[in-house]
């Protein structure tokens, strides 16, 4: 799982971006840390490596539409709300869900509300599970889909396996308040002999820190706050300011490059490319997308906003193949979820519905 961490965003749409909300959380809490560098392009360990990248305007405008979403997706229509499954199911869910992601023969949901977010698992026709946890915003999903994590109040830690009934603890970690589960590493995180366990990336208000089930707590080297993170790699946060933030991407826990335009957010089922939302972000939402070379950060496509305005904003930001990212957008008063290719192709995945700024996105995409 990942997630952006931006410095601002629209009230209004606050459950319809994952990675908008920690934005505002993060941010405010963390403006003590290092001061950010001034911009620079993607800075390997070897050297720099600046080049021009093809961009495509992102302009959502009268798009064909396309195959629906090849992940999992939520509508929320007549005030209802539905997450629909790639096999074609539907999921009733509250209608302040905010994050989810596919788990056995359910979903771990998140719902928010009253300043606190609570974590459950909800079976395929929305029955609810034995528990729920009042919980940190986040949800932190492995690269398979087959194991969730999420944090609590005092860094407390828990895992859902795939069959949505085995629920595990880890060690918490240091931090006040409720933390924010970011990444996990293992599909199954009770140790035996077919299974190493797993470990859990956390962001605490101001530092990031990872628990292990072999009962591990430390922090990751080179970040502050971690933001991405699947297979070898792991990226986040190593410095921010007013003025934007810096990141650094990790190999095996080895700073493979740095960069100061972008915050890293998804990386790609194939670990080829990594998203690159704005280093800085104000306003109702963000109008740029870069696609990011995982292995040294030069940018394979971007996605523009226009200068006469006629670009779309977006939310939601998830790679749905090894060569399509789907994005929520809101463009000339409607929502839509759109396919973006790293060609430079564009389509509907969702087709548009009208909709205001000032109400929630109708449209919400899975947590990966």
């Amino acid at each position: 799982m990942t997630t952006s961490i931006r410095s601002s965003f629209h009230g209004s749409v606050h459950a319809a971006s994952r990675a908008a909300l920690v934005a505002a959380v993060a941010l405010a809490l963390t403006a003590g840390l290092a001061p950010a560098t001034p911009a620079t392009s993607a800075t390997s360990a070897a050297g720099t490596s600046s080049r021009p990248a093809p961009s495509t305007v992102l302009d959502v405008r009268g798009l064909e539409q396309g195959d629906p979403p090849a992940v999992a997706w939520s509508e929320r229509r007549s005030g209802r709300t539905v997450i629909h499954g790639t096999g074609g199911t539907r999921t009733p869910a509250p209608n302040r869900l905010d994050q989810f992601a596919p788990m056995g023969s359910g979903h771990v949901i998140q719902t928010i509300g009253a300043g606190a977010a609570v974590t459950r698992w909800i079976g395929a026709d929305g029955t609810p599970g034995r528990r729920e946890w009042r919980t940190g915003y986040g949800l932190a999903v492995s690269a398979h889909g087959r194991a969730v994590a999420f944090s609590g109040r005092a860094g407390k830690v828990w895992s859902i396996d795939e069959a949505g009934d085995r629920v595990l603890s880890f060690n918490p970690v240091p931090i006040s308040g409720k933390g924010r589960a970011v990444a996990l590493f293992g599909e199954d995180c009770k140790e035996g002999a077919t299974s190493n366990g797993c470990t859990v990336y956390v962001n605490g208000p101001n530092r990031a820190y990872y628990t292990s089930s072999h009962g591990i707590v430390d922090r990751p080297p080179h970040l502050r706050l971690t933001s991405t993170g699947r297979g070898p790699w792991i990226g986040g946060i190593t410095s921010l300011s007013d003025m934007g933030s810096c990141s650094a991407m990790l190999r095996s826990w080895k700073v493979k490059w740095r960069t100061c335009d972008n915050q890293l957010s998804d990386i790609a089922p194939d670990n080829r490319h990594v998203l690159g939302t704005p280093a800085y972000a104000d306003g109702f939402g963000p109008g740029t997308l870069d696609l990011l070379m995982t292995a040294d950060g030069s940018v394979a496509r971007s996605f523009t906003s226009a200068r006469n305005g006629r670009s779309a904003t977006y939310f939601d930001e998830v790679w749905e193949d090894a060569d399509h990212v789907l994005v929520v957008t809101y463009q000339a008063d409607r929502w839509a979820v759109v396919r973006l290719g790293v060609d430079g192709s564009m389509e509907y995945a969702v087709a548009p519905r009208r909709g205001t700024m000032d109400a929630r996105a109708p449209f919400q995409l899975q947590t990966r």
